[in-house]
C-alpha cells in the first residue's frame, strides 16, 4: 500500500482500528473549540448586537476627528506608524438633549468636521451609541459568533447521538 515506506506505524493502525470510538467522542473537542469563538463574539459584539436589535437611528454631526496611529515594531526594535485610523467625536440630538460620544477607530480616512453621519443609539441610554458603518457593524463579532454557534450545535448533536444511541 505504501510501497517503500514499509510497515505502517503502530499508532496509525490503532487510529484506523479505533476510528469509530474516536469520532464518538469528538464532540468534546468541538465544545472546547466553540468556547473561544462564542466568547470572542460575545465580548466584541455585545453592545453592537444590542444596538442593532433594539435601537433607533438618527443623523449626527462630526464635531472632532482624532487620528489614531497603529504602531508596529520593526526588526531593529523601534516603533513606527504603519497606518492611521480615525476616531470620531459625534454629536446628535435624541429628542430631549444633545448627546456627544466617541466612536472607536472606524475609518482609514478622516471625516471632515461638520459632516453628517448616521448614528445608531439606545433610546433608554443615549450615550450607548455607534456610528452606522453598514455591514462593517457585524465585523468581527458576527462571524465569530456564527462559527462558535455552528461548532456548538455540531457538538450538541454528537453528545445527543452518544446519549441516545442504541
Amino acid at each position: 500500500m505504501f510501497g517503500a515506506m514499509g510497515a505502517m506505524n503502530p499508532q496509525t493502525l490503532w487510529l484506523i482500528a479505533n476510528r469509530e470510538k474516536i469520532f464518538r467522542y469528538a464532540f468534546i473537542l468541538q465544545f472546547f473549540a466553540a468556547i473561544p469563538f462564542l466568547w470572542l463574539g460575545y465580548t466584541t459584539g455585545n453592545v453592537q448586537a444590542r444596538l442593532l436589535l433594539r435601537s433607533q437611528t438618527t443623523i449626527g454631526t462630526v464635531v472632532a476627528v482624532i487620528p489614531v496611529h497603529q504602531y508596529r515594531t520593526s526588526s531593529t526594535g523601534s516603533f513606527y506608524s504603519r497606518r492611521t485610523s480615525y476616531e470620531l467625536i459625534v454629536e446628535f440630538n435624541d429628542g430631549s438633549q444633545a448627546v456627544r460620544f466617541q466612536s472607536w477607530p472606524t475609518t482609514s480616512f478622516a471625516e471632515t468636521v461638520g459632516s453628517p453621519v448616521r448614528v445608531i443609539y439606545d433610546p433608554g441610554h443615549p450615550l450607548t451609541a455607534i456610528v452606522d458603518r453598514g455591514y462593517w457593524n457585524f465585523i468581527p463579532w458576527a462571524p465569530c459568533l456564527a462559527i462558535g454557534g455552528f461548532l456548538f450545535l455540531v457538538a450538541a448533536k454528537g453528545l445527543l447521538t452518544l446519549l441516545f444511541r442504541r
